[in-house]
């Protein structure tokens, strides 16, 4: 019987200290932010396997001024959102506020911005709202980017969803649209590295928009000084990173 009792007790305590391992792993999880991001030259980046850009370097700064670890894993624009609904991660970047994510999200302070154009392969159409026909128009945009969402709301005939920036230049490239709407500096790299030679495009601006890192409500709501300290910490590592 004591020996039947002692291996019980033996039992439970195992048990007990099993637990308390794991609620040390959740309490230090729990301390890492989790942010998720895309592949979108010059913000943030993998070139020969290092992880780059000029948001990068912010969000390094401000996480080191905070005392804060994060972590930030590189995928999909459409996961990337699924994620943060779900709760699976803590915060997207750079992305703008729009109606929807309002829903389940709070944006930082602005970390960059996106200088959006029409772009055309030869000479300039008239794909803006303005005009009666503008549906007509076959046009794409990066799928699940902002830009995309944009001209989803907007009824512009969207029918292609390319993965990412190249694929996207690579359809105006072969006409398989009539145009794509792209930040300036990320059509710029991706036509450099397509080497396009003499072929010529034209481009209509269309707006410019603020890009910060989009909190979870969740996440928010259990760490209600967050946001303000991130905030403040990234104003303040804008000038560092702009004297870099």
């Amino acid at each position: 019987m004591n020996i039947h009792i002692a291996k019980n007790l033996h039992i439970k305590l195992l048990v007990i200290l099993f637990l308390l391992l794991a609620q040390c792993r959740t309490a230090s999880a729990d301390g890492t932010v989790i942010l998720a991001t895309h592949d979108v030259y010059p913000h943030h980046y993998i070139e020969r396997g290092e992880i780059k850009g000029r948001v990068i370097r912010q969000l390094q700064c401000a996480f080191n001024r905070m005392e804060t670890p994060y972590r930030a894993e590189f995928g999909g624009w459409v996961d990337d959102e699924l994620s943060l609904r779900t709760g699976k991660i803590d915060g997207i970047f750079a992305v703008s506020m729009n109606d929807t994510r309002k829903d389940y999200g709070e944006l930082s302070t602005p970390l960059a911005t996106k200088h959006l154009y029409w772009y055309f392969s030869g000479t300039k159409l008239d794909v803006t709202q303005d005009n009666p026909l503008y549906q007509r128009y076959r046009v794409a945009a990066e799928f699940g980017s902002d830009e995309w969402f944009i001209i989803k709301r907007q009824k512009y005939n969207v029918r292609m969803k390319p993965k990412n920036a190249q694929s996207l230049v690579k359809m105006l490239i072969n006409h398989e649209v009539d145009a794509i709407l792209i930040d300036e500096r990320v059509f710029e790299y991706q036509k450099n590295r397509a080497n396009v030679g003499n072929l010529s495009f034209t481009r209509t601006p269309y707006q410019t928009i603020d890009l910060g890192v989009l909190f979870s409500t969740a996440f928010l709501q259990k760490n209600p000084r967050f946001l303000a300290s991130f905030n403040l910490a990234v104003s303040n590592c804008l000038i560092t990173t702009l004297n870099n």
